[in-house]
């Protein structure tokens, strides 16, 4: 019985030392790999950036099943470590040391064990990353000329490619591949609903008016027309009315400084006198603009009512009040002295009265001085 389990300790023991050295010689591989393959020269750097750049993210061997497994475990590892840390540290309310850390974790671990298993999750994060930078290179491609380049959507699905190498579990039988596809396009689509557009939408808006044109397309190709607003909201079990202002949320947005080009201002730049023809070019604005607004008109207005609001702040709180309601400054409604009163609860002849003392303040040169200038002004 003796000599059984000390066979069946030796046995464990090469198994662990072996999964322990297929992981060591994985990772050893891909750094080796990396150093190999990972040399662009000055040449090519120069002469197409996006060439390159290709080349240097994407010359990595593809993993296998077993050894996505294996980094995969390795990535879990890590992750409940440091969700074992976040719980000691908030039990300890300092952050602890690799020390206390490594005895939380299991009693026997010491604080070199534990650096050492961390330095080898983190290089099989490093691994199972870069070595499906290709996977995020195909996914970028399909959203080019939308706004960003290639190298900026490269970036952005990197960022979703190692949340997913945090959140893929290995256990469940299926590739990382499939599983990386979604956070990948995921922070794509999130990285361009932001830089896109000069109003930012909300998250779920982006979303919805992304179905309305997947939709929109679906139909276009079953009907062979373009279809409507209440046959696409019918597809999708919503109100037509959603539809139709997620299709106006859709718009982009355009300067009043763009320039309006036909056809027959088409031709050589000595024929329309060269770059400084551009300075009288018809823009959006010079059609949009209303003759019968006058900026200087308007800017004498504004200045007169921050004016008149100026000369009532020197009244009293019900004064101030009893003029605006009277006058009707704020929407432009005057209102007789019997519905202040209602508003007040006071009498018809109380408001009188209050409006009176309210003028006779106003009317006083040392408060008035600067409304009457416009006055001076327009006689």
């Amino acid at each position: 019985a003796l000599s059984t389990q000390t066979e069946a300790a030796s046995v464990r023991k090469k198994r662990k030392e072996s999964k322990t050295g297929v992981v060591e010689e994985l990772l050893e591989k891909e750094s080796k790999g990396t150093k190999r393959r990972g040399r662009v020269s000055t040449k090519e750097a120069s002469f197409d950036s996006n060439k390159s750049y290709m080349k240097s993210v994407c010359d990595h061997d593809l993993l296998k099943k077993n050894e996505e497994i294996i980094l995969g475990r390795e990535i879990q590892t890590l992750i409940r470590y440091e969700q074992t840390r976040e719980e000691l540290q908030v039990k300890l309310s300092r952050p602890p040391t690799y020390a206390e850390w490594a005895t939380a974790i299991q009693p026997n671990m010491t604080a070199i064990a534990l650096k050492r298993q961390i330095r080898r999750s983190m290089r099989a994060k490093k691994a199972l990353t870069e070595s499906n930078v290709r996977l995020v290179v195909s996914i970028a491609k399909k959203y080019l000329f939308r706004g960003m380049s290639l190298q900026d959507l490269c970036q952005e699905g990197i960022v979703g490619l190692m949340r997913a190498c945090e959140k893929f579990n290995p256990e469940l039988g299926f590739r990382f591949s499939t599983y990386a596809t979604w956070w990948i396009r995921q922070a794509i689509r999130r990285a361009m609903q932001g830089e896109n557009r000069t109003i930012r939408l909300p998250t779920n808006v982006h979303d919805e008016l992304y179905r309305v044109r997947r939709t929109r397309r679906e139909l276009q190709g079953e009907l062979g027309r373009t279809p409507t607003n209440g046959e696409i909201a019918e597809r999708l079990g919503v109100k037509e009315a959603r539809v139709e202002r997620l299709s106006r949320t859709g718009f982009a947005a355009l300067s009043m400084e763009t320039e309006i080009t036909s056809s027959k201002n088409k031709g050589s730049s000595a024929s329309s006198g060269g770059k400084g023809a551009g300075n009288n070019a018809l823009t959006l604005g010079d059609l949009m603009h209303d003759p019968s607004q006058d900026a200087e008109l308007q800017t004498v207005h504004q200045q007169f009512r921050e004016d008149i609001s100026r000369l009532l702040r020197t009244l009293a709180p019900r004064e101030q009040a009893v003029i605006r309601m009277r006058y009707g400054l704020d929407d432009g409604k005057p209102k007789s002295l019997i519905e202040i009163g209602e508003r007040f609860r006071v009498s018809k002849e109380r408001v009188r009265q209050v409006e009176a003392r309210a003028m006779h303040k106003l009317r006083q040169p040392y408060r008035n001085h600067r409304v009457q200038s416009y006055t001076n002004d327009m006689m």
